[in-house]
């Protein structure tokens, strides 16, 4: 028998949970600690050996690390993009669009401007694991700069930390004043963690309309980045599997007469690039819909590489769209399904 946890007791598929944040790993850790201690030479030959192992939630973590410590000495003129770059097209939920964003022209002219490179210290106390310091930073630099561009990264940044230390409430009064004050990128990224905030709340309709919104403003057609974007489109596409009862679901199905499966697909479809840096997530929803079963098969398998709780989000979204990729009319795609049901061990949802 499949695990029949990931079902509720009507056996429909649950909501997929919030993305968690992942942990240092220890190999990282060990580089962060020489550069604490004073050691940035040991640092960057620990974690430069370790960011080079593959693509793994290990390699990800020591590069963003390592972009910290280039933000930190030489600012947004150093070798910092080669890491970040490394991070973005990664399979981190939380370091990917960070990275995503750091990498924009509008984050490089939003910092250029403030006095002290308070901004930039923070950040680089951030991703370096001082968390104490980098607070204090974007708190002191949100309320200094409040109302500027400088102020609305601070605000986003800030917004990131509360979550990480575990302040969702406080974490959703900077994200939603920021995202009021600013649009495309910074507006999608600031929606994209208050989205991630209300998933946590069980605020399921709130959440659908804050990623509506991040959505639409990170769009590269509305100024937005489209590394960004791809992963607010993914978490998108998630809460709307999750909970197709929600008013964006309903409200394009009567404005564009189109299935509820139609408007779910739309999502993973505008988040999927042929690019590598593609999230597997979105190539995985995308083509579910369509019945084309080999891709679904290698984006997990690109999941498992990167780690175990990633490979666990490709099941549980296989499960939560299997409502809208059955078809009785199609035996082909229905023994497709069934067949990636059983590798994945998962249930068959009763409804």
């Amino acid at each position: 028998m499949s695990d029949r946890s990931f079902l509720d007791s009507d056996g429909r598929a649950l909501p997929l949970p919030p993305d968690p944040l992942s942990p240092v790993p220890d190999e990282v850790e060990h580089g962060l600690a020489a550069y604490r201690a004073g050691d940035a030479a040991q640092a960057r030959e620990l974690l430069a050996a370790t960011a080079g192992t593959g693509r793994t939630s290990v390699a990800g973590h020591a590069a963003i690390a390592l972009a910290g410590i280039e933000i930190g000495e030489n600012g947004l003129g150093g070798s910092h993009r080669r890491w970040l770059e490394q991070v973005a097209v990664g399979e981190d939920p939380w370091l990917g669009p960070l990275a995503a964003v750091i990498l924009t022209p509008d984050f490089r002219s939003g910092t250029s401007s403030d006095s002290g490179r308070i901004l930039l210290l923070s950040l680089a106390a951030q991703l370096t694991g001082d968390l104490d310091t980098a607070r204090a930073g974007f708190e002191r630099a949100f309320k200094t700069h409040k109302g500027t561009e400088p102020g609305d990264i601070a605000g986003l940044l800030l917004g990131n930390l509360l979550v990480q230390t575990g302040e969702p409430a406080a974490a959703l009064e900077v994200l939603s004043y920021t995202r009021e004050m600013c649009d495309a990128t910074f507006a999608g990224y600031a929606a994209h963690v208050e989205g991630h905030v209300l998933i946590g709340q069980n605020e399921d309709e709130r959440a659908s309309k804050v990623l509506r919104y991040a959505h639409r403003e990170s769009h590269p057609a509305n100024g937005g980045d489209r590394g960004l974007h791809s992963w607010v489109a993914v978490r998108f596409g998630e809460v709307l599997a999750s909970n197709p009862w929600v008013d964006p679901v309903w409200d394009q199905m009567e404005e564009s007469g189109v299935s509820e499966g139609t408007v779910i697909r739309e999502p993973f479809e505008s988040a999927y690039r042929e690019e590598a840096g593609t999230p597997a997530l979105a190539g995985i929803g995308l083509f579910l819909f369509p019945a084309t079963f080999e891709p679904v098969h290698a984006g997990l398998e690109r999941l498992k590489t990167w780690s175990d709780e990633r490979y666990e989000r490709g099941r549980r979204l296989v499960l939560t769209l299997h409502t809208f990729v059955e078809d009785v009319r199609d035996a082909e795609r229905t023994q497709g399904l069934a067949d990636l049901r059983a590798k994945l061990d998962l249930p068959k949802p009763d409804c």
